[in-house]
């Protein structure tokens, strides 16, 4: 049986090892240079990369050892979001400082930098390791060409309400993404599309093969083809509290903004995506949306104390709301078999909760300020 990694940080500078079944947290690591902002388990799981304020660390999950193993160092503000290609080659990481940064984790350092106009709060890398998804403090949603470092298509869904969380399913088949006026929007894969990209392709490689063919005639060799992603007192509040209100700030000054246009498309003839669902998900703020492994579930976290978790089917119908937190619920986790979900908030705990009673089975305490971001991995 694999051992489960999970992992809580926050506002106290402090990053918790937990075993999950029991609550005992077996491991702590200071980090003393910023708040937490998010946390990722690398797919060899060996490492947890840490996100702050603006740096990025990388910590040995399995050595006992506190001081990371190596720092990335380019940002100069917070950063939002990280994720891992497949093969370990190379991270991305999001920032407010307006940057999407791809680290080569070879070489410890930049090999391609996506420049946005705004800051970024969330990104997202498609299942195909080429292409990536950023979600940006002007409401913009924008499906990036890695390797060419150009934007392929935005998507604005609200105006210029701030994206604060996207999710995409394992196969990219769905997009999520949620915004600080509390709406979740849901995008399927447009096949039609696919299938047109598709043709494309297949046409390209017709013509390269009558290209060859038309060499090879006349050529008495053929020629040979190269092979080649603050708390509850004041004093020890004051990030947190200035974070909260920043958001609040930004969503007032974004609404006196706000286009009347509810979709618009730019810099792509035909879409990649096609809106199935918009939701009122929340009254107010969302901080965090997640696709379940089985792809059957949406959980949205919110300002509002609760997390819902929404049916991802035809309807995108309300399954359940989950309420214990009392404070802000800024994210949350799926397990592998999507039955349970664990959830970080500014009340100083994480809960394990069993999707099938819809109640919290595990508290998960030790923290004395905020939690702001979780990582597990159980498979």
């Amino acid at each position: 049986m694999n051992r489960v990694i999970l992992c809580t940080g926050g506002y106290d500078h402090t990053i918790k090892f937990w075993e999950s079944s029991t609550c005992l947290c077996r491991r702590t690591i200071q980090y003393p240079d910023s708040q937490v902002n998010v946390m990722c388990i690398t797919p060899t799981k060996q490492y947890l990369s840490v996100g702050g304020n603006p740096h990025v660390k990388l910590y040995d999950i399995n050595g006992n050892d506190s001081t990371p193993v190596t720092s990335f160092n380019g940002h100069s503000n917070n950063v939002t979001a990280m994720g891992f290609q497949n093969d370990m080659r190379w991270m991305f990481t999001s920032s407010e400082d307006k940057t999407v940064k791809i680290w080569d984790l070879r070489g410890k350092g930049t090999t391609r930098i996506l420049t946005n106009s705004t800051g970024v709060n969330t990104a997202e890398l498609h299942p195909n390791q080429s292409e990536l998804i950023s979600g940006d403090q002007n409401g913009n949603i924008i499906l990036w060409d890695i390797g060419k470092e150009q934007k392929i298509e935005t998507l604005v869904p609200d105006g210029k309400v701030p994206i604060r969380s996207l999710s995409l399913s394992k196969d990219g088949s769905t997009l999520v993404a949620v915004n600080n006026s509390g709406k979740c929007f849901v995008w399927g894969v447009d096949e039609e599309g696919d299938n047109l990209k598709n043709k494309q392709s297949q046409n390209q490689q017709q013509q390269q093969q009558q290209q060859q063919q038309q060499q090879q005639q006349s050529q008495t060799k053929g020629t040979n083809i190269n092979e080649e992603k603050k708390t509850e007192t004041e004093t020890e509040n004051e990030q947190e509290k200035e974070k909260e209100i920043e958001i609040e700030k930004e969503n007032k000054q974004e609404n006196t903004q706000q286009s009347t246009s509810k979709q618009s498309l730019v810099s792509r003839e035909k879409s990649r995506f096609k809106l199935k669902a918009t939701i009122n998900a929340h009254e107010t703020y969302i901080l965090k949306c997640l696709i379940s492994p089985n792809s059957k579930l949406i959980a949205t976290t919110s300002a509002d104390k609760t997390i819902k978790v929404w049916n991802l089917d035809d309807q995108f119908s309300l399954s359940q709301t989950l309420t214990g937190h009392t404070r802000w619920v800024w994210s949350c986790v799926f397990s592998h078999d999507s039955n349970y979900l664990i959830s970080v908030s500014s009340d100083h705990v994480a809960r394990l909760w069993d999707l099938q009673k819809g109640e919290t089975v595990i508290h998960y305490s030790g923290h004395h300020k905020a939690l702001t971001s979780i990582a597990l991995c159980d498979y």
